[in-house]
């Protein structure tokens, strides 16, 4: 399992690369995007921090429980911290199964549960200027660290 908390582009040749498998026929790919907009407001990037060691463990936990529960065969997930600008990939997730069902269901789940418990925090920028973005944060209105 290729599990890994980036500071740069994310390589997403290499992840498919890695879980590639002639016994699996189904790979799907999920690649999260930072879109242009967030509840009615512009955003022209979005800068993600995490504590590494942390974030890492926890991401690590959350795609061992998704290849656990879904039978995923091989698994790459890369999350990206840092400035990331819109049209940017911020998340892969990269999953190699026999059937195509549990890998759709198991990174639905895995992302889910990423956005839940993995402490990886992201600030939106824009014309009106810069705000937290409400998620996994000890105290969401001030963002990292309380």
């Amino acid at each position: 399992m290729l599990v890994q908390i980036t500071d740069g582009p994310i390589d997403e040749a290499a992840a498919q690369a890695y879980v590639a498998n002639p016994k699996c026929g189904a790979v799907l790919v999920f690649r999260g995007v930072v879109r242009d907009h967030h509840q009615g407001k512009s955003v022209s990037k979005i800068d993600y921090h995490c504590y590494r060691e942390m974030a890492e463990r926890e991401l690590r936990s959350v795609a061992e429980a998704a290849a656990t529960a879904h039978g995923l065969d091989r698994l790459a997930v890369v999350h990206r911290i840092g400035e990331v600008l819109v049209g940017e990939a911020s998340l892969l997730v990269v999953a190699a199964t026999v059937h195509r069902r549990p890998a759709f269901e198991g990174i639905l789940a895995l992302v889910d549960d990423l956005k839940r418990r993995v402490p990886i925090w992201k600030k939106e920028y824009g014309p009106d200027g810069s705000h937290w973005v409400d998620g996994v944060t000890p105290n969401s209105e001030s963002g990292p660290g309380g």
